[in-house]
């Protein structure tokens, strides 16, 4: 599949800014390289400061020093490294070559996103089976190349859009961008959950309704989903409830009851877990403005 970087030229850019770093994240380096010479080395304090890089091996091999660790960066592997810090990532002398793309970035919110993504993920990620990344950082070179005067606004939403990716990932979730994306399978077992919700749904029947054993089914709805069956199960109800209490005079037992759950006092402690207030302090908008249709992520 052509990636929307291939369509370009490898090279690289640079953009300097007028005023200091703050708060959003900004766009330092952007580039498409490939190297062969074993001069090609980068040490993390020799270098300034106050700057994150992200580097996405596209082929050949290169190599990354993490104080005493040292890493192997593979085709579908990227690093992340703030810097300043004991890091060191080069051509090693038993590689002919190393092509990637990479990112320099800089503001408060690079450095924490960031930092956060590599306490969860590592200093090395493998992206073998997760080429979300890769796509938004192919296009943004893309953008780039052919827009180098491209606002810094729009580099920046693109930035984000990196950004939220990892996070997900980070998660152990897949990018699922809508839910036809989502297996039949896993469809199979939601329907059933939006259909079904005020019944008694055992996960033996969402796995049932998915066509897997029990075991791989939780495995692969929690990978798929964020959250276990039966969490997306209270989900649903949550958010039938809420509309409920929003739009009809039903009391809270009788909401309770028909979204599925059997005893009040475990709906409120349910409800409240999930949106932050009781029933009654949603329905008058106590704490939290109630809305035409509440959606509960994870």
């Amino acid at each position: 599949m052509l990636l929307p970087h291939e369509v370009c030229e490898k090279t690289s850019f640079g953009f300097k800014y007028l005023s200091p770093a703050a708060l959003p994240i900004r766009l330092i380096n952007i580039g498409w390289d490939r190297v062969v010479s074993a001069d090609y080395r980068w040490n993390g304090l020799k270098r300034g400061g106050g700057f994150v890089i992200f580097q996405y091996t596209l082929s050949g091999r290169g190599a990354l020093r993490d104080g005493t660790a040292l890493y192997s960066l593979v085709k579908d592997s990227a690093f992340i490294t703030v810097v300043p810090g004991d890091t060191e990532y080069y051509l090693p002398e038993d590689s002919d070559e190393w092509e990637f793309l990479y990112v320099v970035v800089n503001g408060a919110d690079a450095v924490n996103h960031f930092t956060e993504i590599q306490k969860k993920l590592g200093t090395v990620i493998s992206f073998k089976d997760h080429s979300e990344p890769l796509m938004i950082l192919s296009k943004l070179y893309a953008e780039v190349f052919h827009n180098p005067q491209l606002d810094k606004f729009a580099v920046s939403a693109v930035l984000y859009e990196l950004l939220m990716s990892l996070h997900q990932l980070a998660e152990g979730r897949d990018i699922i961008r809508a839910t036809e994306d989502m297996p039949a399978s896993i469809r199979a077992a939601i329907k059933l959950l939006k259909s079904q919700y005020a019944q008694d749904i055992s996960v033996d029947d969402m796995a049932g309704a998915a066509g897997l054993t029990k075991y791989h089914f939780c495995r692969q709805f929690l990978k798929k989903t964020g959250l276990k069956p039966n969490q997306y199960l209270r989900k649903i109800r949550v958010e039938q409830a809420a509309w409920l209490l929003r739009h009809t005079e039903k009391t809270v037992e009788a909401v309770a009851k028909e979204t599925g759950f059997e005893y009040t006092n475990y709906f409120i402690k349910v409800f409240r877990s999930f949106v932050g207030v009781t029933p009654n302090e949603y329905r008058l908008g106590k704490k939290v403005d109630p809305v035409y249709f509440l959606r509960i992520e994870q």
